[in-house]
């Protein structure tokens, strides 16, 4: 049997196989579905739980011993393997082979694994597994789908996350589910009291107590003049380096006077987009940019970069933190 990671859920609500292939390249959703075999597993008595992975001088002989060895407890276990970084080799297939074929009725097995190519697909000992057991193929989710699974992930923190904030995270973890769900934590941990709105999404992500140049950045060409200022004024307390964030500055703007410049030529946005790769996230903000700013702009803002250049290495008069900060303010106008 073939399930997708949403579909595992509810068949564990059903019933509990003998043997499982969680596979896939996902960390965390594999560990969502691996974390929820367990507890099904625990609440039917499985309360023995053997891990095996495998290292460096490994003998793989012992897993036969480790796999039809009785529990000491003579209690139900869960025996998993973890095959993340490697393939079962010829000694492994062979053995789960034979398991496959003769399950051990007080055992339930968990195999842990990368893609699964052609090769390992046409494997005696995988479609022995298939035929057996249930083989959960974890694949990225869609972005259609990610906002559901948001609210999904938040209602098991008893969080209500309202549809349009969910779209709104979406588009802020760009398919980073890690981030998602540290986002999720943090919301869980500010207890709001009532349903999460975009208000609130913006409020998580906007006071961060550290932000990065690229946070920065983002925020500048998207012309949030407050946000700017703020993420600034946080990298200046935080001691970054003002020639780090000249250098982020002026590396957007040589960007972004070459993507101009193709507009200009005739190309779309959405063509530009495409072409340059430019991730969802960005792409508003780009949009917006390049609907004030022409290529002409963008080496006019450079010069003036130019200047806070010298500033920094002393050949000009000035304060560096000032002349950033009117640099921002015209290009976040």
């Amino acid at each position: 049997m073939k399930l997708t990671y949403f579909q595992l859920e509810p068949h564990l609500a059903k019933q509990l196989a003998a043997i499982y292939i969680v596979s896939g390249e996902d960390i965390l959703l594999k560990q969502d579905a691996a974390n929820l075999i367990r507890k099904t597993a625990k609440k039917a008595g499985f309360s023995e739980r053997i891990r095996v992975a495998p290292e460096a001088g490994f003998d793989w002989e012992q897993l036969y011993s480790l796999l039809y060895s009785a529990s000491l407890l003579a209690e139900k276990r869960l025996f998993e393997i973890n095959f993340r970084d490697s393939s079962p080799n010829k000694t492994v297939g062979k053995i789960l082979q034979e398991y496959a074929e003769k399950t051990l009725p007080d055992t339930i097995l968990v195999i842990d694994i990368g893609k699964i190519d052609a090769a390992m697909a046409k494997s005696a000992w995988y479609k022995a597994l298939e035929k057996t057991g249930v083989v959960v193929n974890i694949w990225p989710i869609p972005r259609e789908q990610l906002p559901q699974w948001l609210m999904n992930r938040a209602r098991k923190y008893k969080l209500q996350l309202q549809p349009d904030a969910a779209n709104l995270l979406a588009d802020y973890v760009e398919g980073n589910l890690i981030a998602a769900a540290q986002t999720i934590e943090k919301m869980y941990l500010l207890q709001p009291q009532q349903p999460i709105d975009n208000d609130f999404i913006k409020s998580i992500l906007t006071d961060e107590s550290r932000f990065t140049i690229f946070d920065f950045i983002d925020s500048l060409i998207a012309g949030d003049k407050s946000r700017t200022l703020h993420i600034l004024n946080n990298l200046k307390n935080e001691g970054i380096e003002p020639v780090l964030i000249l250098w982020g500055i002026t590396r957007e703007l040589r960007l972004l006077a070459d993507y101009a410049q193709q507009i200009q030529n005739g190309l779309t946005l959405e063509q530009l987009f495409q072409q340059q790769r430019v991730f969802s996230r960005r792409q508003a903000a780009i949009r917006h940019f390049l609907n004030k700013f022409t290529a002409a702009d963008c080496w006019r803002h450079l010069t003036h970069a130019a200047e806070v250049d010298r500033i920094i290495k002393g050949a000009t008069a000035g304060d560096v933190w000032d002349s950033l900060q009117l640099l921002s303010l015209r290009l976040s106008s």
